[in-house]
């Protein structure tokens, strides 16, 4: 009466239930690298504006570029504060501070 020669419904339920509940974590995992992603540029967009204003105050340079982890990041430091440009997975984006250290 029982199926000794293969896998019971229950067994096939539950592993089709576990193999849909893994793929359904893909785009979320996706998502959060790519959120993260763009965190890291934005870090690294705050630290070179940082090294910017550093620059521009001792050596009178009033714009630059830098590389990290194989994006240019440029900067340009006007007198009310400093912008800084970079593209990531999508478009080109842009992180100013003022000189009261406001975003």
């Amino acid at each position: 009466m029982w199926n000794e020669k293969g896998f019971s419904m229950i067994e096939s339920l539950l592993t089709i239930s576990i193999l849909f509940m893994l793929i359904s974590l893909v785009p979320i995992v996706f998502q959060l690298n790519h959120s993260f992603y763009n965190k890291v540029l934005e870090y690294h967009a705050i630290q070179v504006a940082y090294e910017g204003v550093l620059i521009a105050k001792t050596t009178g340079m009033m714009v630059g570029s830098k590389w990290i982890d194989e994006v240019e990041f440029h900067w340009n430091f006007q007198h009310d504060g400093i912008c800084v440009q970079y593209h990531d997975l999508d478009k080109e984006r842009s992180k100013c501070v003022n000189g009261n250290g406001e975003f």
